[in-house]
Parts: C-alpha cells; sequence; structure tokens
C-alpha cells in the first residue's frame, strides 16, 4: 500500500512537471505571436494556459487579413461542444500576467467581446513584475475602450474614472479623459447627423474575409479597393496556397446608381504574393502610391510606388528610407491634387503617439522631402491612420482611436486654410459615420454627396471552418442630403450701435461669373439670403451719409450646411475733411514717395468700397515761405494725389484736387514759443499743418449697381 501511494504521488508530481513544462512552451509560443502582431494566435496559445489545456504541435496560423487572424481549423464536434459560460474567476493568482496578456490579445485583435470579458477579470489582479511593461500594467485603461467598444459607456466611464485615480502617467490619464469626453459625446443625440444613411455595399465589393480601403481611381465612376478573397495573388499556385488571408487590390465601376461590375484583380507587378492594401492614384494617372505588408512579418509594412509607361504598370520600388523607416510601419499614403504632398501614417520616431499622420513634399522628379509630422493639434497619443486629402474642399479626413470618439478608430476631419496656412481644429464627423468600433480609409465625392468607408462594425462571414475575430473590415457605402448654406445679419451705426435700416447690401462673385445681387436691411436693419455650393463672395453694405463695410463670405471648401451671421458697422460721413496720414512728397516737389503709394492703394480700396461718393483732394503747407508759392506747391500735390487714383481705377468724375497753401491751418503756429520764427522755424505745429486730407462732397449711387 505505501509503495502504491508512493507511485500515486510520483504521477501526480511528474503531471506537475510535464504542464508546468508545456505551459512554459505555450506561454513563450503566445508571446512570439504577441510580439509579431499575430494576436489571435496569441489569444489562442495564452487561452490554453488560462483553460489549463495542453496544446498539440503542427498548428497553421493564416495570415491576419488587416486585424483578422483565424485560429486552427476546428471540428464540427469542437465548434458544437464550444460553450459561452463565463470563466472560473477564483483561479488566475499563478497566471496574472498571462491573464492579462489573453485579454491584450483580444483586444489588439478588436475581439471587444472577448476583450471585455478577460480584462472584466484581470483588472482584479494586479501585475507585481515592475519589467512588465506599461501596456499590460494599464489593463484598466483598455478594459474601459473595450466596454466603449460594445457601447457600455456608463460602465466605461466607471473603468476610465478609477483608471485616472491609480495612474501616475499623464499621457495616459489625458487618453482617459478623452475616453469620458468621447462616452459623453456617443450619447448626445447632437453627434448624429441626420439625413444620413450608411450601409454595406454590394457584394462586388465585399466577398472573402475583408474588404476595405476603397479609393476613386481616375475619377469618381472608377474604384480600386482591397480584398483578401479567393483567386487572390500567390507565390505557388502548384502547392495549393490559399489567398483568403492574402489582400489584394481589384478594380471595379459605377453603373451609375445600379451597383458595380465584377471586380478585376489589379494582378502583378502591383499585387503579389504578399499583401497590398490602401492605395492612391496621382491625378494625372501616372503615379500609383500603395501599401505593402508581409506575408511572413506582420511588423514589415511599407509603402510602394509604381510607375504608367504605355498603358502598363512598372516593377513596383519601395520608398526610400525618408518614409520607410527600418523597423517601422509607414502606410495609408494620400496625395494633394497638386501631387506635391504625401500623407501617410507611421510609427516611426518622433510621434506624438502610436501611429501618427505625417507628410512630405514630392519635387518635379518624385525627390522626396524629410517627412514632417503634423503636430499634437492633429495626432493623439493613439492611433491616427487612413488619411484622405479632398481636393475640392481642402479638407484632410483621417481616422483616431484616441480623441475623444465614439469609440475604436473614429473618422475626424480638418480644413487647410491657405492664408494662415494651417488646419481648423479636428471634428469628428458623428454618427452614422462612426460606430462603437472601427471606422476608417474615409472618402468622399466632389459634391459632399457621396462616399465611402470601411468598419468592422458587422459581424464577419468567413466559414464554420474559423473562429477568430467577430469583425473584419467591409466596405460601407453612404449619401447625405444637399448641403444649405444661408446667410443673415444687421447693418449698425458704427459709433452709436443703432440699426440702420435700409441699407444696401451687395453681393458680388468674386470669380465673376454671376451678375452682382442686392438686397436692403429691414426696419429693423437686419437681411437675409439664401447662398450656394462654391460660392465666393465680396459683400458690402452702404448707406446714404455713411461710409461703408465690407466682407468676404465662401462656401467653397465647406463640407456641411452653415449658417453664416455676417453684420456690418457703418461710420457717418463727417461734415469736414479727413486727414489721409503719412503722405509724403520729395523735398520742394509734387513727387510722391513711395511710402506714400502704399498709403494711397488704401485709400483705392476705400473708394472701390465707397463707389457712391466724390471727394475732393485738399493738400496744405505750413506757413513757412511765400504765401503764392505754397499755394501753387500745394495744387501740384493735390493733383499728383488724383492722378494716382485715376491710374489705378478710380473713376475721375469722383474726383476733385485743390491746393489750400497755408490758408487753413489746424493750428497757429505764431503763437507756438516753440517754433520760433514762424517762416523759418521747424516744429511739430508745422508738421500738423502740412498734411494731404479728403472732403466728401456729394453722393451718388448711380455707379453701385454695375457689374464692376
Amino acid at each position: 500500500m505505501r509503495l502504491k501511494g508512493l507511485l500515486i504521488v510520483l504521477i501526480v508530481l511528474l503531471g506537475q512537471v510535464v504542464f508546468a513544462q508545456s505551459k512554459s512552451e505555450i506561454e513563450e509560443q503566445g508571446d512570439k505571436a504577441y510580439q509579431n502582431e499575430n494576436f489571435a494566435s496569441a489569444a489562442y496559445f495564452y487561452q490554453k494556459i488560462i483553460d489549463k489545456k495542453g496544446v498539440s504541435s503542427g498548428l497553421v496560423h493564416p495570415y491576419e487579413a488587416r486585424s483578422w487572424v483565424a485560429p486552427p481549423k476546428k471540428t464540427k464536434a469542437e465548434r458544437d461542444s464550444l460553450k459561452l459560460e463565463a470563466p472560473d474567476t477564483n483561479a488566475y493568482t499563478d497566471d496574472v500576467v498571462v491573464l492579462h496578456k489573453l485579454a491584450s490579445s483580444y483586444y489588439k485583435n478588436h475581439d471587444y467581446l472577448n476583450a471585455e470579458k478577460w480584462y472584466a477579470i484581470a483588472v482584479n489582479y494586479e501585475i507585481d513584475d515592475v519589467e512588465v511593461d506599461e501596456d499590460l500594467q494599464s489593463s484598466r485603461l483598455w478594459y474601459g475602450e473595450a466596454l466603449m467598444n460594445n457601447e457600455k459607456y456608463d460602465d466605461a466611464v466607471i473603468q476610465f474614472e478609477e483608471f485616472k485615480k491609480e495612474t501616475p502617467n499623464m499621457d495616459l490619464a489625458k487618453r482617459a479623459d478623452k475616453g469620458i469626453v468621447g462616452c459623453y459625446y456617443a450619447q448626445d443625440p447632437s453627434s448624429t447627423k441626420n439625413g444620413v444613411e450608411v450601409v454595406l455595399s454590394d457584394s462586388n465589393m465585399n466577398f472573402g474575409t475583408s474588404s476595405y480601403g476603397l479609393n476613386y481611381f481616375g475619377d469618381e465612376t472608377t474604384f480600386i479597393f482591397s480584398a483578401a478573397g479567393p483567386n487572390g495573388v500567390v507565390k505557388d499556385e502548384k502547392h495549393q496556397e490559399e489567398s483568403n488571408f492574402l489582400s489584394d487590390f481589384y478594380i471595379t465601376q459605377s453603373f451609375m446608381g445600379d451597383g458595380y461590375g465584377k471586380p478585376t484583380n489589379f494582378n502583378p507587378p502591383i499585387n503579389s504574393e504578399n499583401n497590398e492594401g490602401a492605395g492612391v492614384l496621382s491625378i494625372d494617372r501616372t503615379t500609383f502610391y500603395f501599401t505593402r505588408k508581409s506575408a511572413l512579418n506582420n511588423k514589415e509594412v511599407t509603402i510602394w510606388v509604381s510607375k504608367n509607361f504605355n498603358n502598363q504598370w512598372l516593377q513596383p520600388l519601395k520608398l526610400d528610407e525618408k518614409v520607410n523607416v527600418e523597423g517601422y510601419k509607414s502606410m495609408h499614403p494620400a496625395l494633394s491634387m497638386e501631387g506635391d504632398v504625401l500623407y501617410f501614417s507611421s510609427n516611426r520616431p518622433g510621434g506624438i503617439g502610436g501611429m501618427d499622420i505625417w507628410y512630405c513634399n514630392i519635387d518635379e522628379y518624385g525627390g522626396l522631402s524629410e517627412p514632417t509630422n503634423m503636430g499634437p493639434y492633429i495626432n493623439s497619443p493613439g492611433d491616427d491612420v487612413t488619411p484622405f486629402f479632398n481636393y475640392f474642399t481642402k479638407t484632410l479626413y483621417f481616422s483616431s482611436n484616441a480623441s475623444g470618439g465614439i469609440g475604436g478608430l473614429d473618422i475626424y476631419k480638418t480644413t487647410y486654410n491657405e492664408d494662415e496656412d494651417s488646419w481648423s481644429n479636428p471634428k469628428n464627423i458623428g454618427k452614422p459615420f462612426n460606430s462603437s468600433k472601427d471606422d476608417a480609409y474615409f472618402i468622399i465625392n466632389k459634391q459632399q454627396s457621396q462616399g465611402f468607408l470601411s468598419s468592422d462594425r458587422v459581424t464577419c462571414d468567413c466559414g464554420e471552418e474559423y473562429e477568430g475575430s467577430l469583425y473584419c473590415y467591409k466596405i460601407f457605402q453612404f449619401g447625405q442630403p444637399d448641403m444649405k448654406f444661408s446667410i443673415s445679419g444687421t447693418a449698425f451705426n458704427a459709433e452709436t450701435d443703432e440699426i440702420i435700416p435700409n441699407a444696401l447690401i451687395t453681393f458680388k462673385d468674386i470669380k465673376g461669373k454671376m451678375d452682382p445681387v442686392f438686397v436692403t436691411t429691414d426696419e429693423q436693419g437686419n437681411y437675409k439670403r439664401d447662398l450656394e455650393v462654391g460660392w465666393d463672395l465680396f459683400l458690402k453694405a452702404q448707406k446714404s451719409k455713411y461710409f461703408g463695410d465690407a466682407a468676404s463670405v465662401s462656401t467653397s471648401g465647406l463640407t456641411e450646411s452653415k449658417h453664416i451671421i455676417q453684420d456690418f458697422f457703418l461710420s457717418p460721413i463727417p461734415l469736414g475733411e479727413l486727414e489721409i496720414p503719412g503722405i509724403e512728397y520729395d523735398f520742394d516737389a509734387a513727387t510722391l514717395r513711395p511710402k506714400s503709394r502704399e498709403i494711397l492703394d488704401k485709400l483705392v480700396e476705400f473708394l472701390e468700397l465707397n463707389n457712391n461718393i466724390t471727394i475732393e483732394i485738399r493738400s496744405h503747407t505750413d506757413s513757412r515761405g511765400n504765401d503764392d508759392y505754397n499755394l501753387r506747391l500745394s495744387d501740384k500735390r493735390a493733383a499728383s494725389v488724383v492722378k494716382y487714383l485715376v491710374a489705378h481705377g478710380i473713376n475721375p468724375d469722383r474726383l476733385e484736387s485743390r491746393g489750400m497753401g497755408e490758408t487753413d491751418p489746424l493750428e497757429d503756429c505764431s503763437k507756438n514759443p516753440d517754433c520760433g520764427d514762424t517762416r523759418h522755424g521747424e516744429c511739430d505745429c508745422h508738421q500738423k499743418n502740412r498734411r494731404t486730407a479728403f472732403k466728401t462732397t456729394s453722393e451718388d449711387f448711380k455707379d453701385v449697381f454695375k457689374s464692376k
């Protein structure tokens, strides 16, 4: 009996040793898959440890098409035996790090249901190992984001608040703050754009295990996109390699509202045995930039370029180290209209967070400048990816997962202001474009009426033999109502803020494509008018006995409906003359100095605005010198100003000149002790009297209603 008992003990101990060894080997396999960013496979190995199960050898893990990696095939019996019951939460003390790795693997594989389930357990177990990276020690933050992805916003806020209490990392605390903002935004009815419908595109775009990254290809009726499915390009057809997990480019055309044509494979040399996706064609159709991801190494993601010669695409070349930094990812190319700016996303050194949006200039020979990070104004501590530049609105669309969005990757937009050389504050474009899942690869047409995006918001149908991530990218299309624009405002007295009824408001097309339009303010000083898409207008308000006011208004480049408020402030015309400060002449001459011309250019603008007034240009001298000489000199100087104004387009009938000599001084310098001899001394008093001014002599609105 004692011998039998000893044998039993030995058998138990041997079993524990064998399991301990297999556990170490399994975790090593999981770590290797995790480091290679094959997160579905990593979750498979870690799950074996958590479930206290061994693992068989000879596993084959197909390549992931975007985020979807299938674990080993299961038999029907194994599939039928799967249970969705929650695991025992009391048995993970010895496997705390593996538990956090398991939750992280599901999270990074975008399987947010399983991520939520395992993070809910993992956050109850702290990691004592200080050598474990901060990513695993921040499980409560990722738990909150997983809850957001599953639309459990109130629960997510609780986890974000708890995380902020326990983390010393201010950057991650800020990310939690943005998560809280996103949770409230997601539940705010104003986050939904009315009249927009986002629907799954037809099966000619969505086939195989995933479809994504649709873009225009030369025009707005031809499209290129990526898909992982059957009959793709493989390395060795003789060995019956499958292309279901290798993405290729496909081209299709729109049938003017009747669906899309059967897609054709772009074929080599663009498509290869690796993975191709996210491409952009230059507007002259000669250059194609695209992303290529290695079929063997998930971390090897680079941007390539191919040139079209005699209607043939040449062998692609990988962009140099300026864009493709060894050991880092570069992907998602986008182009400016002129093809002289390349936007892309990369996790290269020098960024703000994970993946950032960068850009570099392209010279006439295709050479690239050193890339520039678009900065913290656009990039976040998380991932910022899939840029698309709309030429017509100068708007950059991109996706971010750490900017206070609804959940996962959300689509944002920022518009470039050429005058200020700056980008507008990025704005979340809201639901239904964005969902609680990942939404990216956004494009929109010139009219802002239709477009496409890629999203994993629907469950994948990848075949019963695979059980991996529940989601993969599919292509969605959307339509939105016509944009509506309008303008209104009030005319005020600039000195008293009183309203001005019956003021004339002129709408003039800067491009000269339409005749001017006129409206008048009502009894309350108000006006309003509808505007059209693509208008660039110069507006001015005028009223008798007032100087006018002007403004510029544009609906070009706007990406959503807008009501513009533009008020005008009109200054009463004074009875006396107004000095034109800074007018200078050569000594003892009527020749205008360069500085005077700059000032008179502003007077030209003033007279163009106030084309209802006639003015008299007056030139004054001081009291020094001969009276007759001063009068003649001032006549010549006033005439030189009028001559300049006429030469710059002002109607001579609106201008008079008058030399005042020393007859109308502002001050009597003879009574100023600082001036000494009135005829020969120099002082500030004399300087004030030497001036050029103008006086409004009449008003006539006959020129106001002319086209030019």
